[in-house]
């Protein structure tokens, strides 16, 4: 199922239907040969750079709230809304970026994005009061933002829809790797970095300096992607017709800017639904990352504390080869079987293995070992099991994504973005709630919960799959 296009700037909406691709259709040489393998896989590379930073920069945070605290000497619970404030910026963030990014193109966009992170991330580092900590966190936000929706637009430019599924997983893989690998990096600096300038702070001098050698790499090296942009239709459209010049750039500037047009493509059932498994999903790898800690296993060092969280980030790593081969494979496989023929939909079924069983039986397993099994030996099943749920939410981020990407090629961008918004709404609400939860019930009840809540996303899965046509 094709989600119906909405009207932009006086275009009549295309009709709902399900999206059904011949192979020759799928293979426009002008499209996806653009670029060679090598170039694509840079892109693919800088892209999964770009993406690691929002939710490295939101992890990096969770460590230092203490220091944070008495630095600016306000309560720890106070520092935490900046937690769940920078969330919900990067939830709504995207939604203007995807828009500005379907109107100019995609380079663009990063290349005004990434010295907006990095001022902001100076500006942390250099914060003295909880406003100017809150005002820069947004700004933060704001900068780093971009790629979590125009990222999976970007792999959708350059790659065919028999064979992105690969590419998407590799690319959700750097978004995915960010919240393990931050408490690794802010466990070494809290163990290790001392100094008046406190580890909070030399952390955010990192990510600025993240953030502008990812800058450097856009600039030289990533090509603009998109097949055309709205702003060169819009052009088209006005050579044929005559039209006020000021009314016409007024028309392109709402056009480009307008946060609710992403939004309004939740209107369709399947992104609504894809986007509410997507939410519920995604909010399991906030309550991980908030529960995994060393104390509850007898570590004290801040450092081997951080090493914990990178079960899940090598998961993540190996489960973007796994996923991207299982979700090409399904492709192919009912392309065959239907003639010829593509249907976007078929590509779901790739999600089943984890979507039904390993995303809610590793948070099971993950949440019975840390209450009741705090030994060493407990420790190490405790890791499989985080290694086995980074593999998992790929397995089902991935195919989600790259499903949005092939069923609404033209609006790619604000399709992932709307799913993007409502995935980390989700997330903040999992980071606000998730330690009163577990101290009032415990943490294998909390998982429970949680392992519940991952089932009752691929129900939506499976409704979206069902409404493929029949061979």
């Amino acid at each position: 199922m094709q989600s119906s296009s909405l009207p932009i700037d006086g275009q009549e909406p295309e009709k709902e239907h399900t999206r059904v691709t011949t192979v020759d259709e799928a293979n426009v040489p002008d499209i996806y040969d653009r670029f060679s393998p090598a170039r694509k896989m840079i892109v693919v590379f800088i892209v999964a750079w770009s993406a690691l930073l929002a939710p490295f920069a939101s992890s990096a945070f969770l460590p230092s709230i203490p220091q944070i605290a008495r630095d600016l000497h306000t309560s720890e619970s106070v520092i935490n809304y900046s937690v769940c404030v920078y969330l919900v910026v990067i939830a709504f963030a995207p939604l203007v970026w995807s828009r500005a990014s379907t109107y100019y193109g995609r380079r663009p966009v990063y290349l005004a994005s990434m010295p907006i992170f990095v001022l902001g991330s100076v500006g942390v580092a250099e914060s003295r009061t909880l406003a100017e900590l809150m005002i820069t966190r947004v700004i933060q936000g704001t900068g780093a933002s971009s790629v979590l929706s125009i990222g999976a637009g970007s792999i959708g430019d350059i790659y065919r829809p028999t064979e992105r599924g690969r590419a998407m997983g590799w690319y959700l893989a750097g978004a995915q790797f960010g919240p393990p690998l931050a408490p690794v990096v802010g466990g070494l600096m809290t163990e290790y970095v001392q100094g008046a300038r406190g580890t909070w702070r030399a952390f955010q001098y990192l990510l600025a300096g993240m953030g502008l050698a990812t800058f450097l790499l856009i600039f030289c090296f990533l090509p603009e992607t998109a097949h055309q942009t709205e702003s060169s239709r819009m052009k088209s459209a006005q050579s044929s017709r005559t039209e006020d010049r000021a009314r016409l750039q007024l028309r392109q500037i709402l056009a480009a800017t307008n946060p609710l047009q992403p939004l309004a493509m939740l209107k369709h059932p399947n992104v609504a639904l894809i986007t509410v498994n997507s939410a519920f999903v995604m909010l399991t790898t906030y309550l991980l990352i908030t529960l995994v800690q060393g104390p509850r296993f007898h570590i004290t060092n801040a450092a081997v504390n951080g090493c914990l969280y990178l079960a899940q980030g090598t998961g993540n790593v190996v489960g973007s080869y796994i996923t991207g081969y299982i979700s090409d494979s399904t492709v192919h496989k009912w392309i065959a079987l239907r003639a010829g023929e593509r249907v976007s939909e078929d590509r779901l079924e790739a999600s089943y293995w984890a979507g039904v069983g390993a995303t809610p039986l590793t948070l099971l397993a993950a949440g019975f070992l840390m209450q009741f099994w705090t030994t060493y030996p407990g420790l190490a099943l405790c890791l499989v099991a985080l290694f086995l749920n980074g593999i998992a939410l790929i397995g089902v981020l991935a195919v989600c994504n790259t499903y949005l990407v092939d069923s609404n090629q033209a609006r790619s961008t604000e399709a992932v973005a709307a799913n993007n918004c409502i995935r980390y709404l989700a997330s903040a609400g999992a980071s606000a709630g998730v330690l009163p939860l577990m101290q009032s019930i415990g943490i294998a009840p909390t998982n429970a919960i949680a392992a519940v809540i991952a089932w009752a996303g691929f129900i939506c899965v499976w409704i979206v799959r069902r409404r493929a046509p029949r061979i």
